[in-house]
This record gives C-alpha cells, structure tokens and sequence, in this order.
C-alpha cells in the first residue's frame, strides 16, 4: 500500500484492500475516506467491507464517491465537513490518488489556502493538477 502526505493531518493513495488498514491504523492514521463508487472496479472491496474492518480497528470511515473529474460543490462541502469532524491525521483514496488529492486542493483553496503549496503538495506525492488550476484559483477568491 501506497500513502502519500499532503500535510501533516493529510495523506492520500490507492485503492486500498482490508489487508491495508491494519497497516493504516498502525501508521497513526485515526480516520479513512474512501472516495472511489463501490464497484467501479471489478477487483475492489466493498466500502462496508473496510469500513467494517476499520470500525473493528477503532478507525473512523466515511464513504463519499465521486466519478473522476466529477466534483461537486458539494461533495467538496461534504468532505469540508468529514475533515472538520473525524480525528486526523486522515488518509483519502479513490483508483490512484488523484482524485482524493484534488478534493483536497478544492477544499484547501476555499479554505484561503496558498494554491501554490497545494500544487507542490500535489506534485510531491505525483499528482499534477495543473487542469485544475482556474477551478483552484476561482475557488480561492
């Protein structure tokens, strides 16, 4: 299993398997956001399936699928509210990661976040999100 740091309360990757959230809990990681729709790949657990072995870890998980290049205002609200309400650090993934960091780049810029070291974040964990750049910066007005 792959995780990547965006921030000291904030990590992302891949798809994970119940194998990975031992991993994950001894890692400091106190809360999962899975943001991939069950079933979008033939060879992915079900949410329920980690979210069950998570919660048997003392683990908090929240479910909040988004379709790539998909996100909502509101979904980026709905993250806002299970950052703001599950104890960190937190570890987001979707397929690659890339989704999960993009949601969190949203959120940072509406939060009056730099746009700049939320691309070199990105960029460190190998998330380019040069496309987002207009939707980041108007989000940051």
């Amino acid at each position: 299993m792959s995780m990547k740091k965006l921030s000291d309360q904030f990590y992302v990757g891949p798809q994970i398997e119940i194998d990975d959230i031992e991993d994950i809990q001894i890692s400091g990681i106190k809360s999962i956001i899975c943001l991939r729709p069950d079933g979008e790949g033939a060879d992915q657990p079900s949410f329920d399936t980690l979210k069950s072995q998570a919660a048997t870890l003392g683990l908090t998980s929240h479910y909040l699928p988004i379709v790539p290049g998909q996100i909502s205002e509101d979904q980026i609200a709905e993250f806002a509210d299970m950052v703001a309400n599950s104890p960190g650090p937190i570890f987001a993934y979707c397929r690659s990661g890339l989704r999960a960091t993009a949601l969190w780049a949203l959120h940072r810029a509406q939060t009056g976040q730099s746009v700049d070291e939320s691309l070199a974040a990105a960029k460190s964990a190998g998330h380019d999100l040069t496309a987002l750049v207009p939707r980041l910066s108007a989000a940051a007005l």
